[in-house]
């Protein structure tokens, strides 16, 4: 076999080692059974219980740059707007920082409803207008 057809088997072969080898982002998930991702991401509406807290939270449906993003509008929270992204949980999701500390997590109360673990805060799927 002539040495360039060898060169372009073994990279081919190499490259399709290499996609087989790609590190899957929901990997590094904990990983015990989780909510479905179609059952947390979307567009929430978050208060604070005992207050006048409020924000409007996208939680995205796909990964960019290794993570699932987070987006907090309309918020006056400033633990809310420090979260980057999210993951499901078993019992619901967490909010992270952007180096992958937990800011908020919280556990699922109902269809379209979860409340945060130390039960300052709920979440209600927001309407889409």
């Amino acid at each position: 076999m002539p040495h360039d057809q060898l060169r372009k088997i073994v990279g081919l072969a190499g490259a399709l080692l290499m996609t087989g080898c790609a590190v899957d982002p929901a990997a590094s998930e904990p990983q015990q059974r989780r909510l479905s991702v179609d059952q947390v991401a979307g567009l929430w509406a978050l208060t604070e219980v005992e207050g006048q807290g409020r924000c409007e939270i996208s939680l995205a449906n796909l990964i960019i740059d290794g993570v699932r993003p987070v987006l907090a509008e309309r918020c006056n929270l400033a633990g809310v707007m420090g979260a980057k992204s999210w993951r499901a949980t078993a019992i619901g999701f967490e909010l992270l920082t952007g180096e992958g500390d937990v800011i908020m997590a919280f556990r699922r109360t109902g269809e379209d409803a979860f409340e945060e673990v130390d039960r300052r805060y709920r979440m209600t799927r927001a309407p889409i207008s």
